[in-house]
């Protein structure tokens, strides 16, 4: 009696364990066929790529000497530069800008000058020559003057008519020492306005010459400090780097990140930044550190789109924080923003795989035994694998991941004339 109730318990057990089998392999995900509905939580993300940079850094900028708008020189071209993500000191070499550009204009301001510089000696000459034959004139009718006096002081002795006459001169000639006088002093300030005018348009052309060598001499670009260096990047998103070209409007050559405390700085899809929020978690990946997972949170989101490369619409810039930074992050390193905009706990899961639309609708089609039904569903929320759906299914539920041939519907015929 002992032994037969070992047995059937042996066969009861291979039963049982048969029977799981069965049904893990009629309704395991992996085969293709059935999933049975499980409760689970789903985080609802949206993906983007970033890269990594110090939330603070120091700009390395166009110098103030080469961003004159008055040397009319307005793009420049990089003929050198060091390698992206290395360490500079304090002092070291950065960049080389081109010199022809300020070179060619300052020979022409040069040119410019030397013509103005004999304009100026000519004034000169001219103002001194014609102010000195002035001063003989005025010299030589204040000697009339003093013999016309003389006559004035003789003339007491003779007729009335005769002093008359002679005062009368005198008083001519004192006359004219006195327009005399006058047109030298016009002829003065004329003369002198004149070569002023030189003289500024002199200093004028040595101020420039002087910014062009000033310009000259800062085509060379250093570090301000120690750091590890970042170049900037032009209107299309690329890095500058050796024959790009850099214009004064937007002067920011490179960048030496502070990495303590790190962001990742990414675009969203303007159909997608709706669902991004500020303080919203994101789980972040770095592709260089593949063993390593870090969070953090949205900051900060733009306003306005803007084009972007990478997207064949607007694009919004989306700053994520990390919640802590890591001594192997380097500026510059791609990352994988996985932006949590919303979580479910708890909730029916159903694969999307199992999901179909018809007429309109969200269909899902539920096996009893052999018995196979239409359900019409509603999802609430959905990530890339499943989708959180409506109590009208409920846990335990087994569904079809594919569409049953007698369920799909008719594809209507076309006529074909003969």
């Amino acid at each position: 009696m002992l032994k037969q109730k070992k047995y059937l318990i042996l066969i009861a057990v291979i039963a049982i364990v048969g029977m799981a089998v069965l049904s893990w392999f009629l309704f395991k995900p992996a085969s293709g066929k059935f999933y049975r509905i499980q409760k689970g939580d789903l985080e609802v993300v949206v993906t983007s790529k970033g890269e990594i940079k110090g939330e603070k850094y120091t700009e390395i900028n166009l110098p103030e000497a080469i961003c004159n708008e008055d040397l009319r020189v307005y793009q420049l071209k990089i003929l050198d530069v060091v390698l992206e993500g290395k360490a500079v000191k304090k002092g070291d070499y950065i960049a080389k800008l081109d010199e022809g550009p300020f070179a060619n204009m300052m020979r022409d301001v040069v040119q410019q000058k030397e013509i103005m510089d004999a304009d100026l000696r000519n004034a000169l000459i001219d103002s001194a020559v014609s102010l000195n034959g002035r001063r003989e004139d005025l010299n030589n009718a204040k000697l009339d003057l003093e013999y016309l006096k003389i006559d004035l002081e003789q003339s007491k002795y003779e007729s009335q008519a005769y002093q008359r006459k002679t005062q009368m001169q005198y008083q001519k000639a004192e006359i004219g020492i006195e327009k005399i006088r006058r047109d030298y002093l016009l002829e003065k300030n004329r003369l002198k306005i004149r070569v002023g005018r030189f003289q500024t348009r002199v200093a004028e052309f040595q101020d420039k010459i002087n910014k062009y060598q000033e310009a000259l001499a800062s085509t060379t670009i250093t570090a301000p400090h120690d750091g590890i260096l970042m170049f900037a990047k032009d209107y299309s998103g690329k890095s500058y780097g050796k024959d790009s070209e850099i214009n004064i409007w937007r002067p920011l050559v490179a960048t030496l990140p502070d990495m303590s405390v790190v962001i990742s700085e990414t675009y969203i899809r303007e159909i997608d930044i709706s669902k991004v929020q500020l303080n919203d978690s994101v789980k972040i990946t770095i592709e260089a550190l593949p063993d390593k997972v870090f969070w953090g949170k949205v900051i900060k989101i733009a306003t306005i789109g803007e084009d972007h490369p990478d997207f064949d619409m607007k694009a919004f810039k989306v700053i994520i924080r990390f919640d802590r930074s890591d001594k192997d992050m380097k500026p510059g390193m791609s990352a994988n923003n996985d932006i949590i905009v919303n979580s479910y706990s708890d909730q029916l899961l159903v694969p999307l795989k199992a999901i179909f639309a018809k007429n309109g609708k969200q269909i899902v089609y539920l096996k009893d035994g052999r018995k196979i039904t239409e359900q019409e569903i509603t999802t609430v929320a959905e990530n890339d694998e499943f989708a959180v759906v409506d109590k009208i299914i409920k846990e335990g539920d087994v569904v079809l991941l594919y569409q049953p041939e007698e369920f799909k519907p008719e594809v209507e015929k076309v006529a074909v004339r003969e």
